[in-house]
């Protein structure tokens, strides 16, 4: 049973990694393959940003009370759709370990 408890903790584990790594494919296009880019020239990098700061963007990319302007919300809300609002942190922990 420790066997099977222990194999369901790791392969938990390795979906949290496709999951993030998959989704960040959307981003990729605009924000460079580690956050690096400086998106629609007024985004910061990705890269710059620290864990708290990301996840407090995309949770409000989410929930709509971000500043950005209404088309650059939408397009952002299609490409998180898969985001749940619990796992920002997770995703930009994900993105964040990406520059290193």
């Amino acid at each position: 049973m420790k066997k099977f408890i222990f194999l369901a903790i790791i392969a938990f584990s390795a979906l949290f990694g496709v999951e993030s790594e998959e989704l960040f494919k959307h981003c990729v296009v605009c924000h460079g393959k580690q956050g690096e880019l400086v998106a629609i020239k007024s985004s910061p990098r990705l890269s710059s940003l620290g864990v708290e700061e990301l996840s407090t963007r995309l949770t409000k990319i989410l929930d709509g009370s971000t500043l950005m302007s209404k088309k650059y919300v939408a397009m952002h809300k299609i490409k998180l759709k898969r985001l749940a609002p619990e796992k920002t942190d997770e995703f930009a922990e994900y993105v964040v370990g990406l520059k290193k």
